[in-house]
């Protein structure tokens, strides 16, 4: 007979908190050595189960890197994974925010799957989900409500803290998709190098070329102004080509925002070594359409 789900998520609780069920105090929230510990942390994935069973990720060769970040009381989980089968990879970007009883808040940000289109591992929640988080020294353990990875049970997921590393360049080029895709104008230019460069075609310069942005302040100015001119954005990255040895590649997406009538295709060639970009192009492939919205200014937007 099947345990209850209470009993279950009672059992799992007891593993991951050293909590009782039905009646004791609530777990403790995270203390602030738990969120510096979290902040810019690195993580690999060691084990995980569901409370009716077992859950062997292992055996579709599952890969799982984690990183942490701390922004007051809040947490980041970037989690780069790669599945053997099927084939795929994925850069998804999580928000962790303090809910009541000790528990957590999980929001997903940005999912970046190559092959596009199709959840690397198991579909992503229709909306955000409850857990706990636990850090025990170099062991974080994360426990979530209803997960889709357990059909809708809880899923605990183990993670081994280990030397922080470079990005590599396909993790960079997901992280670069996945923070224009949460707005975030800080993110994406903290992944250039000092002196790195963006250009781009929407804006011309006395000669007619592109523009080209050198350094921080200037991308991330350029990047709030372009996110703040639409109410959402979507770019679908579609493929990552490797160029050759010395850090160059090619990213293929789609992007789409309300003011274009259809998809707007293009690609970034970049420049990338070090676990940082150092150039990147912005080159479109299609003409922008315009909505037609955009090109009657004094329409009323449909609700």
């Amino acid at each position: 007979m099947r345990r209850s789900s209470r009993a279950a998520r009672c059992l799992v609780l007891g593993l991951l908190l050293d909590a009782a069920c039905g009646g004791s105090a609530p777990p403790r929230p995270a203390s602030p050595s738990v969120l510096d510990g979290l902040d810019h942390a690195t993580f690999r994935w060691v084990s995980a189960q569901c409370v009716d069973g077992v859950l062997d990720l292992a055996q579709q060769g599952f890969e799982r890197v984690l990183r942490t970040e701390r922004f007051g009381q809040q947490l980041r989980f970037t989690y780069d994974t790669r599945l053997a089968q099927p084939q795929c990879v994925s850069t998804e970007v999580w928000s962790l925010s303090p809910a009541p009883a000790g528990q957590w808040q999980f929001a997903i940000d940005a999912d970046v799957p190559l092959p596009a289109d199709q959840p690397c591992g198991a579909p992503l929640p229709d909306r955000g989900e409850r857990g706990y988080i636990h850090l025990d020294g170099d062991t974080l353990e994360e426990l979530r409500f209803g997960s889709t990875f357990c059909r809708g049970f809880d899923a605990r997921f183990v993670y081994r803290r280990i030397p922080d590393r470079q990005l590599t360049r396909e993790e960079l080029i997901r992280r670069y998709v996945a923070h224009w895709n949460r707005r975030d104008a800080r993110a994406v230019a903290a992944l250039f190098s000092r002196n790195g460069t963006l250009s781009e075609p929407f804006t011309r310069s006395n000669d007619g070329l592109p523009v080209r942005h050198e350094g921080f302040e200037q991308i991330e100015s350029w990047l709030r102004l372009a996110f703040d001119s639409v109410p959402w954005l979507a770019l679908s990255l579609r493929e990552i080509e490797t160029l050759d040895e010395q850090g160059q590649s090619l990213a293929l997406w789609k992007y789409f925002d309300p003011k274009l009538a259809e998809p707007l295709h293009g690609r970034n060639l970049f420049v990338l070594a070090g676990g940082e970009i150092f150039a990147t192009e912005l080159q479109l492939m299609s003409d922008p359409v315009p909505a037609r919205e955009s090109l009657e200014p004094h329409a009323t937007p449909e609700h």
